[in-house]
């Protein structure tokens, strides 16, 4: 993902951390006036950034209320929609983005099935540069088998993520969302 074999790689939350973290945010989403904020999974980074920049990969999640999904505005020749074994997923070069249903057990039941869980990966190790629609489409895989780990954290009852990723690109998000 980051086109290098030399990276750091810097672990920011435990499976029983993530977990707990995204239980304890989906909890505080019945709060008046709570914003919301990301929990972090993990980072890569490169061992000597190419530029001024950090050259990271990092991935975190946070959750959203069910609604269509609505697109970043972007055109389709920077960026991609995805349907990904029915879930709803956009990609540019730098940021990859995938929606999901988990549904919880017990207290958290009701409040999960009014949100859906989102998990993000920002790369700026492709800032600047022609991304092709294969880095795109590597991004969402990458995304989609990291989600997996968060939602066999949260034990999602549904198993959301079960099947390996079948990964379909579309130029608008309403046709993604069908």
């Amino acid at each position: 993902m980051l086109d290098t074999d030399s990276y750091r790689t810097r672990v920011e939350k435990s499976s029983a951390g993530l977990a707990e973290g995204l239980k304890e945010e989906l909890r505080a989403r019945e709060e008046p006036g709570r914003t919301e904020y990301r929990t972090s999974l993990c980072s890569f980074s490169l061992e000597r950034p190419r530029g001024t920049g950090s050259d990271t990969l990092s991935v975190d999640f946070h959750w959203t209320s069910r609604e269509s999904p609505k697109g970043s505005g972007r055109p389709a020749d920077t960026h991609t929609y995805y349907n990904v074994n029915g879930l709803y997923g956009e990609s540019d070069e730098t940021l990859s983005t995938l929606r999901v249903r988990c549904e919880l057990p017990g207290d958290l039941d009701k409040l999960a099935r009014q949100n859906l869980l989102v998990a993000d990966v920002a790369n700026t190790a492709y800032v600047g540069t022609a991304v092709k629609q294969d880095v795109r489409d590597r991004q969402i895989r990458f995304l989609y088998l990291m989600t997996r780990h968060a939602t066999d954290a949260l034990g999602c009852e549904n198993e959301p993520l079960e099947k390996n990723p079948v990964i379909k690109g579309y130029e608008t998000p309403e046709e993604a969302a069908r």
